[in-house]
């Protein structure tokens, strides 16, 4: 192999490491905060009767933070992160901003954010979005306007994880991780690393035109 091609291999064992650690200490302080707060479920926290804020600040006193930074704040995630692979928002790549979003360092040097989904504690709602063709834009429909896709969730809420911080790559499936909090479980369902211990992402500019 090439030194860069070792170098990169290093840079990917590394971040696989982190993503599994990261994982174990979110899963691990998340078992803790339902036993300390006497949960029967996780959404009995991650509803609309908490705010975010009310949620990291319960969550940090089981999972070790060293700054929280509440929402639409700033000062802890604070760069755009890129999609695990190409994906357009009107004929472009993009990368999604978490900045406005309530998160925290933690004492490792990694970022997190909280957010809890649009329910009363069932954790049941629906995901209402615009669908796009493959170039990003908006499908409408005969009258002109944008067609609507509704998606039954079960989901609670979300904590995102950027295991090394503002260092690059900030790209999901590299150094970003989704955690999907259900009502018996944290799970990194739509993370294969857990499984067949690769990274797996494309590496891309932002901004680039759909081909």
């Amino acid at each position: 192999m090439t030194l860069p091609t070792l170098i990169a291999n290093y840079k990917n064992k590394v971040l696989l490491y982190q993503a599994k650690n990261s994982y174990s200490i979110i899963s691990n302080a998340m078992q803790m905060v339902k036993s300390h707060n006497n949960l029967d479920s996780y959404g009995d926290l991650f509803n609309n009767s908490y705010t975010d804020d009310e949620i990291i600040d319960i969550l940090s006193k089981d999972l070790k933070m060293v700054k929280i930074c509440k929402k639409n704040k700033g000062g802890c995630w604070t760069w755009d992160t890129k999609a695990n692979k190409k994906m357009y928002v009107n004929g472009q790549t993009f990368a999604y901003n978490h900045n406005y979003l309530t998160s925290a360092i933690l004492e490792d040097g990694s970022v997190i954010y909280v957010t809890r989904y649009n329910h009363n504690g069932d954790c049941k709602w629906e995901n209402t979005y615009n669908k796009t063709d493959a170039q990003g834009n908006p499908i409408k429909d005969a009258d002109g306007n944008n067609v609507v896709g509704i998606i039954e969730e079960n989901r609670c809420g979300a904590i995102g994880i950027d295991v090394n911080g503002k260092k690059g790559p900030n790209q999901m499936d590299a150094d970003t991780w989704t955690l999907d909090i259900y009502p018996q479980k944290v799970t990194a369902q739509y993370h294969s690393f857990l499984y067949d211990d690769n990274l797996h992402y494309e590496k891309y500019n932002v901004g680039e035109p759909a081909n």
